[in-house]
């Protein structure tokens, strides 16, 4: 890396069918060879940390946690977990305060190295919300100083369909939150789209001008838990992301797919980009990831990863996903069982998953 202080990471930030903490732990014995250096947990679909974060912990729930923990510490990985205090981003009370210090409590008692404060996808627009945002990580950094903290606006991007979705930013949010906010607490950005195609130095250096530091890059890439992305599985390696962002960002974290097995496929290639530089191929780290499969799987994914990433599901015929459900069929292996449950609409978009 360029950048002594660049890092590579994993954020579980989707929303949809969860993955399993087996596979958590599973995937945190291969992240150290991928290059990658932090994970942090914050599914969309976790309430202990979302619409039920005013709720104690239950005991199976921070069992699981400190479990995944103690892999991510034997493997050298940094660990950090992702608060979504809803609601105090639009009034910031004494009983939310005394609600979010309780809380607070009980995440030291896990000794996180991270905590993410997170305010995406959360009712906005409010003339208060940069102030209530700055107070609520004013006394997060109170009682957890030690903790690496980051900060997710609820504008994290310079898409105007944060502001059709979630109402009009308020006048110098950027600003008051760049002033608020201590230097050392970074603020993360997903480029100029949600989901983009690629970042530039432009896009940086602008959101680093609004941020007020550089941006912590989380990238929405590969992940597909949307209505519309869902539909795709997207097993293409990543391109449009130069070795400058080591440069331009503080941090490049990426965003999995639903499927964890298919996710594996991409995440092994992200680190590629910044030891390889200039040489980094896309197809060669396709061929590399293949190559880490059973050759008749590897063969059916060569045929048909871009059909399933640029045509996806709706344009597949009902006699077309029942040979490609054969074909997946004759193979024993979770990538390819993965592949058989999306074909047969096992991760299908349930609404019902953005109220959680």
């Amino acid at each position: 890396m360029s950048a002594e202080d660049f890092t590579l990471g994993i954020v579980e930030g989707f929303y949809g069918r969860q993955w399993s903490w087996a596979q958590r732990r599973e995937l945190v014995g291969k992240l150290p060879a991928w290059g990658y250096r932090d994970y942090v947990y914050a599914p969309k679909g976790d309430t202990q940390l979302r619409s039920h974060w005013r709720a104690p912990f239950p005991a199976a729930w921070r069992e699981a946690v400190m479990a995944w923990a103690t892999c991510c510490q034997a493997a050298g990985i940094r660990w950090g977990l992702g608060l979504s205090p809803a609601g105090a981003q639009a009034k910031f009370t004494d009983a939310d305060r005394q609600a979010l210090e309780s809380k607070l409590a009980e995440i030291a008692q896990l000794n996180p190295d991270i905590l993410w404060v997170l305010f995406d996808d959360l009712p906005a627009g409010n003339p208060n919300l940069a102030t209530n945002q700055v107070a609520v990580v004013e006394a997060v950094r109170r009682q957890l100083p030690a903790v690496k903290l980051a900060v997710c606006p609820s504008y994290y991007s310079d898409d105007p369909i944060l502001e059709e979705v979630f109402g009009a930013r308020p006048v110098g949010y950027f600003e008051d939150l760049a002033a608020g906010l201590p230097k050392d607490v970074e603020i993360l950005w997903t480029g100029p789209k949600v989901i983009s195609d690629s970042y530039s130095e432009g896009d940086m250096r602008r959101a680093e001008r609004q941020l007020g530091r550089k941006p912590l890059l989380w990238d929405n890439y590969p992940v597909n838990d949307g209505r519309k992305t869902s539909r795709f599985l997207h097993l293409q390696p990543f391109v449009g992301r130069p070795a400058g962002l080591a440069k331009w960002t503080a941090g490049h974290y990426v965003n999995p797919m639903n499927q964890f097995h298919l996710s594996e496929l991409v995440l092994s290639g992200l680190a590629n980009i910044y030891r390889e530089g200039g040489d980094y191929s896309a197809q060669r780290q396709f061929d590399l990831a293949l190559a880490e499969l059973p050759q008749v799987l590897a063969s059916l994914l060569r045929r048909d990863a871009q059909v399933f990433q640029s045509q996806g599901l709706d344009a597949l015929t009902d006699n077309d996903k029942s040979t490609l459900i054969h074909d997946y069929a004759t193979i024993d292996h979770p990538v390819a069982e993965e592949v058989r449950a999306w074909l047969n609409e096992e991760y299908r978009f349930d609404p019902a998953c953005l109220t959680e």
